[in-house]
């Protein structure tokens, strides 16, 4: 990243950092409405969510090896959640049918579920080995 860049976006956030304090102050004076500060915390909501996206995206273009590992990390996140849901099944139970609207939910909970289990597997797997790898070298 460029240093005038840096240095713009060091701004923007002291920027945002002190509305965010002042609104703060003045909820709790009773000066500001919560509703207002509702709306600031969409606005940062935003402001973040379109930052995940777009500076990802200018990395990748500025960097295109760097950028093939990390579409094989999000392809391998899509096997992972593939496998998961060819895995889960859409039986319900009656004690969960409060909770969950129907099959469809039902399925999307048990994917979520599963590839949690084969996620945390794969991590605890590469923690093991990680600490195993350098006793030995």
């Amino acid at each position: 990243m460029s240093e005038g860049l840096s240095k713009m976006l060091t701004i923007v956030l002291y920027a945002l950092m002190g509305v965010s304090a002042l609104l703060g102050v003045l909820f709790y004076t009773g000066t500001v409405d919560s509703e207002i500060l509702i709306y600031w915390c969409y606005a940062l909501f935003a402001l973040g969510a379109i930052a995940a996206i777009v500076f990802p995206i200018l990395q990748m273009a500025k960097n295109p090896k760097g950028a093939k590992s990390a579409l094989i990390g999000v392809g391998a996140l899509v096997i992972v959640f593939g496998i998961s849901y060819a895995l889960a099944g859409d039986e319900m139970s009656d004690k969960y049918a409060g909770f969950i609207s129907g099959p469809e939910a039902s399925k999307r909970v048990s994917t979520g579920l599963i590839s949690f289990y084969i996620l945390a597997v794969a991590a605890i797997v590469a923690t093991v080995y990680s600490g195993v790898s350098k006793m030995f070298k």
